[in-house]
């Protein structure tokens, strides 16, 4: 962030002189004629939200007409409290408060509140992250908040992000906190104590009457943190999008929830980061009569057999739109199925199903022996909405051709799909890459595909341009799918004939994955491998392309007469 003096139309230059936006100044900027375009306000602002900082500083000082448009914009999104702090008293000041107690109170008590106040009303969006720089001390925020005044020191701020690390100066945040603020996202990093996070929360409560979205992200679980979040969670009736932790969706959490009238979203965070908290991190959910009105996104953290349990609320269910679901471990495929086909008896709207079940710890051997396949999800095919559909698991069993057309049929809709790329067991048992002619066929309009392929390449028949083509691929996801030696070529000219422009490749360890750590010396010749596949294919569509521009009508007349034919 720029020094906000610099970029003050006001200033003369004197970094000791009063550089308020309303103080008087030697030279003043010149003022716009009032018809020039320029001089209004709304096409300043149409031009100055896609300006750099830098290029703000300047508009600034250009004159009276634009300097209050390219400061508000230039101080709306802050990457830091400091610049704010420091139009009040130099940084090493505020980072410590003790040495510099007599300094600060002297300077606090001759600063300018008024242009204080002028620049803190501008800010719309905070973020503040400990992890990279010296944390904020209470001890200068409560002699700043002393100076200032009972109303918070931001009074327009939306949007607040905090990542607290290693330190208890928790409660530094609450003077910036007011009724305005409609985002909080607060990172709680190892290393603090459990009582300052408590505190922490119980110090929000009845301070966020309009909060629309709460997310709260802790690695470990913290004791006495129920009835405080409950409360907090209570005092905030306009929640409209809340993540937890899993493990925080205690009982007591879930039912002030539950009561929350405006409450169309409910995720879960950061359980998997900890295994030790996996066993005792089920969440304590369940649908009754008078919960969740509105509720249209879900996150559940369980077991399968907890999941399926929840899911014969019909009536809730059919409300849902997404539905994320995380277990740790499952018996058989069959648990899984019966989720989905719970899921799919009242889940007619819908339109975005992910199952992440990937064991962390062995509760039992079968998670990782037991393949799920199309079977598994044969239930989803009554959600003809349906358009994306992500599942991880140890293994997915190959698909043919056969099982492309059934999903195809049933998923019109179909822009993502994801089919456990980066398999935990059988990693000699993938699809063939014969099979993406079949996708391309029955899923058009697929954006983003990732499968787990096989050794099995078939060679290119030298035609770029079949008929079946997909329009919008954007993405092709491989995982840890082998890129088979002397066959780069092959994969990628296949590639480019059944698209029409080229894909972004996607492999390796795709999403939160466990127990899938690919040694070192396996992972460059993985990526070595795809990396040429990727360098033929971008030499065949400089063919495509180079065809296509020559010929690229007796293509289409020829095309229109084999889709007629066929």
């Amino acid at each position: 962030m720029l020094d906000p003096a610099a970029s003050d139309p006001d200033n003369t230059g004197d970094s000791k002189a009063d550089v308020s936006p309303s103080s008087p100044s030697i030279s003043s900027p010149p003022v716009l004629a009032s018809d020039s375009p320029l001089a209004l306000e709304e096409i300043l602002w149409l031009i100055f939200q896609f300006a750099e900082p830098a290029s703000l500083a300047v508009a600034a000082r250009v004159c009276r007409n634009w300097s209050g448009t390219a400061l508000d914009e230039l101080w709306r999104t802050l990457p830091s409290i400091y610049p704010l702090l420091t139009l009040l008293v130099p940084r090493n000041w505020i980072l410590d408060a003790t040495e510099y107690h007599k300094n600060l109170l002297d300077s606090l008590a001759k600063a300018n509140w008024d242009r204080f106040r002028g620049y803190a009303a501008r800010i719309r969006s905070v973020r503040v992250d400990y992890d990279e720089e010296e944390n904020l001390p209470f001890d200068t925020v409560a002699l700043v908040q002393a100076f200032h005044g009972p109303s918070p020191l931001m009074p327009n701020v939306k949007t607040i992000s905090w990542r607290f690390f290693q330190n208890k100066n928790f409660t530094s945040i609450l003077p910036f906190i007011g009724h305005q603020l409609e985002n909080l996202d607060l990172t709680m990093v190892k290393g603090i104590d459990d009582a300052e996070r408590s505190q922490l929360v119980r110090s929000l409560a009845h301070r966020t009457a309009n909060l629309r979205s709460l997310r709260l992200l802790s690695f470990t679980k913290i004791r006495h943190m129920d009835i405080p979040l409950a409360t907090l969670i209570s005092s905030s009736p306009k929640l409209v999008n809340i993540k937890l932790p899993a493990f925080f969706l205690t009982k007591e959490v879930v039912a002030a929830i539950a009561k929350l009238q405006f409450l169309t979203k409910l995720y879960h965070s950061g359980w998997l980061k900890a295994e030790k908290v996996y066993r005792d991190a089920e969440m304590c959910f369940e649908f009754t009569p008078e919960s969740f009105p509105q509720l249209e996104t879900l996150a559940f953290a369980a077991l399968p057999t907890r999941m399926a349990k929840v899911f014969d609320a019909t009536d809730h269910v059919g409300r849902l739109r997404s539905v994320y679901l995380d277990c740790p471990a499952f018996n058989s495929s069959k648990e899984i199925e019966t989720v989905f086909a719970k899921l799919a008896a009242g889940g007619s709207r819908l339109d975005s199903v992910q199952l992440m079940c990937c064991p962390v710890y062995p509760l039992v051997s079968s998670s990782l022996n037991d393949s799920v396949s199309i079977d598994t999800i044969r239930p989803l095919f009554s959600c003809t909405r349906l358009g994306s559909l992500q599942l991880w698991a140890p293994h997915f069993v190959p698909l043919n051709e056969e099982d492309v057309v059934e999903m195809g049929k049933n998923w019109p809709l179909m822009h993502t799909l994801n089919l456990c790329p980066a398999p935990l067991a059988k990693k000699d048992q993938g699809t063939g890459f014969d099979i993406l002619a079949a996708f391309a066929k029955s899923f058009p309009h697929l954006r983003i595909l990732r499968l787990f392929f096989n050794k099995e390449i078939p060679a290119f028949d030298g035609d770029l341009h079949p008929v079946s083509r997909f329009r919008a691929l954007e993405r092709l996801g491989v995982g840890l799918s082998p890129a088979a030696e002397g066959k780069a070529s092959e994969i990628g000219f296949l590639i480019a004939s059944l698209c029409q422009s080229p894909p972004a490749i996607d492999y390796g360890t795709t999403g939160n994955r466990h127990g899938n750590d690919i040694p070192e010396e396996q992972m460059t010749k993985l990526a070595a491998g795809w990396s040429e596949v990727v360098s033929f294919l971008n030499l065949a569509f400089r063919i495509k392309n180079s065809y296509t521009r020559k010929y690229g009508g007796l293509m289409e007349s020829n095309a229109e007469l084999a889709q007629e034919a066929s």
